[in-house]
C-alpha cells in the first residue's frame, strides 16, 4: 500500500526540486528517444514516457499546493516559482520533437492495442499536436513562446487576486442588519468603525443582509474593482496571445481550439446550446426579476448588482420565511461533516477514518477513506477556514493521482478540499450557511472523483477528464444537499444536537431551491456567454466593454458604473477559459444521472456501486459520452435538468 503524502517541505528543497524533479525527467525521457525505431514497443515507448510523465508530476503536484495553503511566506512564494519554471518546462516538454518522433515512430508501427491503451497514445500525440507539432519549426517555436508567456501572465493574474486585502470601513449604524457572530469578528478601527473585508465570509453575508443600500454600493464597488489597475491589461494580453496560438495551430478561434479536444467539439455546439438554454429561462428570470422590483418598491425598474444579494435575501425570509443566518444554527460544522461522511459512505460502499497522517497546516485534517472490506482506498483532507496568504474560494485539489505503478500495485490518490468557512465566533462552534453546505457537497463530488479513481494510467486519473465533463461529479452530489432524509442527517441545532433542521424549514429550504433558478443560471449563461464572445472575437478585445453589454441582456442586472468584474474573473484564467459553459453542460448531464438515484432512492448502494464503477473509476479512460449512456441506457438530454430547475 502506497504511503500518504507527505508536506514538510522547506523553502529550499522546493526550490532545488525544480532542478532535480526535471533533470530526473529528462534522463528516463533520453532513454526513450535512443531506442531504435524497429525495437519500439508500447512497454518501452509510451509506457515509459506516461509513466516518467507522471513521476514527475507527484513530485512537484504537493509543492505547488502548498503555494495556496501554507502559512510559510517564503514557502508559498518558492511554490510560487516551482509553478511557473514546471508549467513553462511543460509547454517545452510537449513541443519536442524528439518525444513525439518517438511516439509516431511506435504509433506507425500499428500494433493492435487494448481500448485503453489505444486511447492513451491517441490522446497522447494529440496534445503534442496541439502544441504545434507537426508544423514548420518556425511556427512551432512561436507557439512555444507564445504559450510560455501565457503561462507567466495567468500565474500573475492569480497572484494578483490572492493577494488582494482591501477593507471597507463601516460605522456601527451601517452594520444593521448583520448578526452579532458577524459584526463581532470584524476588527475594529480606532475610531470604533469596524473593517469588511473582501473575502467571501465578509462580502457574502454583507451584501445580503446590511439594510444600508450605499454601504453595499460601496463594497460591491470596491468588491469589483479587485486588481483592476493591473489585472485588465493581463486579461486582455492573455486573449490576444491566446488568438494567436490558436490562429498557428490552424483554427478560426481560441474557443473551438479549445474544444476540439472536449465533448462539445465546436464553438457554435456551445452558443447553440446556450441560446437554446437562455431562451427557456428568460420568461423565468423576468418573473422573478418582477418580484424582487416589487420588494424594492418606488416603481423602479432596474435592479443593481448591489442590490440583487440583498432582495433576493429578503424575499427567502418574506415569501419563505427563511432566515439563513437562524437556518445556520442547525448546521454546526463538525455534525454536517459527520453526517456527509455517513451519507456518502453509506452509498458508496466507503468510510471515512480520521488519520494521524502529515498536514501542511494545524488546521488541515486527514483521512483514510476506506473501502467495505477494510482495505484503504485513498487519502483525504480538509482545510476549511480563512487565513493570511491562503487560496480564497473553495476547491477540491488533487494531492495525487491514482495509478498503476510498475510493480502492479496501484498509487493510492489523494484529495483536499480547500474552503473559506466562517471560523468559531467565542462560544459558538462553526456554523455553516446553507449554501456553504451545497459548496461543501459539490466539492466533495470533486473528490469522489478523485479517490474512487481505479484508473490504470495517471493521465486518465480522477478528475483528468474532458472540461466540460469535470462537474458533473459535483454538480451531481449538490443533489444531496437538498434530499429531505440527508438533511435530517446532517443537521442538529448547535446547543441541542438532537434537535434536527425542523419539517417546515427542510420543505422551505427544497420549495426555495429553484426561488431564482431563472436569475441565477441566466447570470451563469452571461457568464459562459461572456467566455466565448472573449475568445471567438476576431480583433482586439475591449473586456469591459463586452462585460457591459452582456450582462444586462443575459443576466438583466446592468454592471454597476465604474467596475471592472473581469478584472477579478480568475476561472478564465486559471483553466475554464472558453470552458465556462462546461458548469452548465455538466449539469444538465449529472441531473440525468441523478434520475437514476431519484428512481432508485437516493441511499440506494446499488446505484451507487454501478455510478462509482462506471462514471468515476474509469477517469477519462474510456469516452465520457458512452458511459454516461452506458449508465442511463440512452444518452444523456436535457428534460431532467429543465425539470429539476422548475423551468420544465
Amino acid at each position: 500500500m502506497s504511503k500518504a503524502p507527505d508536506f514538510s517541505y522547506t523553502p529550499e528543497q522546493v526550490k532545488s526540486l525544480s532542478e532535480t524533479a526535471i533533470e530526473d525527467l529528462e534522463a528516463r525521457l533520453k532513454e526513450v528517444v535512443a531506442i531504435p525505431a524497429a525495437q519500439r514497443t508500447f512497454k518501452n515507448t509510451m509506457l515509459a514516457f506516461e509513466t516518467a510523465t507522471s513521476d514527475f508530476g507527484e513530485a512537484v503536484q504537493v509543492p505547488i499546493m502548498l503555494a495556496y495553503v501554507s502559512d510559510n511566506a517564503d514557502l508559498r512564494k518558492a511554490g510560487q516559482e516551482l509553478e511557473l519554471k514546471i508549467s513553462q518546462y511543460s509547454v517545452d516538454l510537449m513541443t519536442r520533437e524528439d518525444l513525439f518522433n518517438a511516439l509516431n515512430e511506435y504509433a506507425a508501427k500499428g500494433e493492435k492495442l487494448g481500448e485503453v491503451e489505444g486511447r492513451l497514445l491517441e490522446k497522447t500525440l494529440l496534445d503534442f499536436k496541439r502544441n504545434g507539432l507537426g508544423l514548420e519549426p518556425r511556427k512551432k517555436n512561436k507557439i512555444k513562446k507564445l504559450m510560455k508567456e501565457l503561462i507567466g501572465i495567468e500565474l500573475q493574474f492569480s497572484k494578483n487576486l490572492r493577494e488582494v486585502n482591501d477593507t471597507l470601513e463601516v460605522t456601527e449604524a451601517e452594520l444593521k442588519g448583520l448578526p452579532e457572530d458577524f459584526t463581532g469578528r470584524l476588527k475594529k478601527t480606532d475610531n470604533g468603525n469596524r473593517l469588511v473585508t473582501l473575502n467571501y465570509p465578509d462580502y457574502v453575508p454583507f451584501m445580503q443582509n446590511a439594510e444600508n443600500a450605499d454601504a453595499r454600493r460601496r463594497l460591491e464597488l470596491l468588491f469589483n474593482n479587485r486588481c483592476a489597475g493591473a489585472n485588465i491589461k493581463l486579461m486582455e494580453d492573455a486573449i490576444a496571445l491566446r488568438r494567436k496560438i490558436a490562429k498557428l495551430l490552424g483554427y478560426p478561434t481560441f474557443a473551438d481550439y479549445v474544444l476540439a479536444d472536449r465533448m462539445a467539439k465546436t464553438s457554435e455546439t456551445v452558443f447553440e446550446f446556450m441560446d437554446r438554454t437562455q431562451a427557456k429561462l428568460k420568461r423565468k428570470g423576468r418573473k422573478e426579476l418582477r418580484a424582487r422590483l416589487k420588494l424594492k418598491g418606488n416603481g423602479g425598474k432596474t435592479l443593481d448588482a448591489w442590490e440583487t444579494g440583498y432582495y433576493n435575501n429578503l424575499l427567502k425570509k418574506t415569501k419563505y420565511s427563511i432566515d439563513h443566518e437562524k437556518i445556520k444554527e442547525y448546521f454546526p460544522l463538525e455534525t454536517v461533516l459527520k453526517g456527509m461522511f455517513e451519507v456518502f459512505g453509506e452509498v458508496f460502499a466507503a468510510s471515512f477514518v480520521p488519520a494521524q497522517l502529515p498536514v501542511w497546516h494545524k488546521d488541515a485534517r486527514a483521512y483514510e477513506v476506506k473501502n467495505a472490506d477494510g482495505s484503504v482506498a485513498a487519502y483525504f483532507y480538509l482545510d476549511l477556514f480563512p487565513r493570511d496568504g491562503k487560496y480564497k474560494h473553495a476547491a477540491c485539489f488533487g494531492v495525487r493521482h491514482g495509478r498503476e505503478l510498475a510493480d502492479g500495485s496501484y498509487e493510492l490518490p489523494a484529495a483536499a478540499i480547500i474552503s473559506n468557512f466562517s471560523p468559531p465566533s467565542g462560544d459558538v462552534p462553526p456554523l455553516l450557511k446553507f449554501d456553504e453546505v451545497v459548496t461543501l457537497f459539490h466539492e466533495f463530488g470533486h473528490v469522489t472523483h478523485n479517490i474512487f479513481t481505479r484508473a490504470k494510467y495517471g493521465k486518465f486519473s480522477g478528475t483528468s477528464v474532458s472540461r466540460d465533463f469535470v462537474e458533473v461529479p459535483s454538480k451531481m452530489l449538490e443533489n444531496w444537499a437538498y434530499s429531505p432524509e440527508v438533511l435530517r442527517r446532517i443537521s442538529g441545532h448547535y446547543r441541542n444536537p438532537s434537535e434536527k433542521l425542523p419539517e417546515k424549514l427542510i420543505k422551505k429550504l427544497i420549495d426555495a431551491k429553484n426561488m431564482d433558478s431563472g436569475m441565477g443560471y441566466l447570470r451563469q449563461i452571461f457568464f459562459s456567454v461572456l467566455d466565448m464572445k472573449y475568445h471567438t472575437a476576431k480583433g482586439k478585445v475591449d473586456t469591459t466593454k463586452v462585460y457591459e453589454k452582456l450582462m444586462k441582456k443575459i443576466s438583466l442586472i446592468p454592471m454597476s458604473p465604474g467596475t471592472h468584474p473581469q478584472a477579478s474573473f480568475g476561472h478564465l484564467m486559471g483553466g475554464y477559459e472558453a470552458g465556462y459553459y462546461s458548469y452548465l453542460w455538466s449539469e444538465v448531464i449529472a441531473q440525468d444521472l441523478f434520475g437514476a438515484f431519484e428512481a432508485s432512492g437516493v441511499m440506494n448502494p446499488e446505484t451507487g456501486k454501478k455510478y462509482r464503477d462506471l462514471i468515476l473509476a474509469p477517469g477519462r479512460s474510456y469516452d465520457e459520452a458512452a458511459q454516461v449512456a452506458k449508465f442511463l441506457g440512452r444518452p444523456a438530454g436535457e428534460d431532467a435538468f429543465l425539470k429539476s430547475i422548475g423551468a420544465a
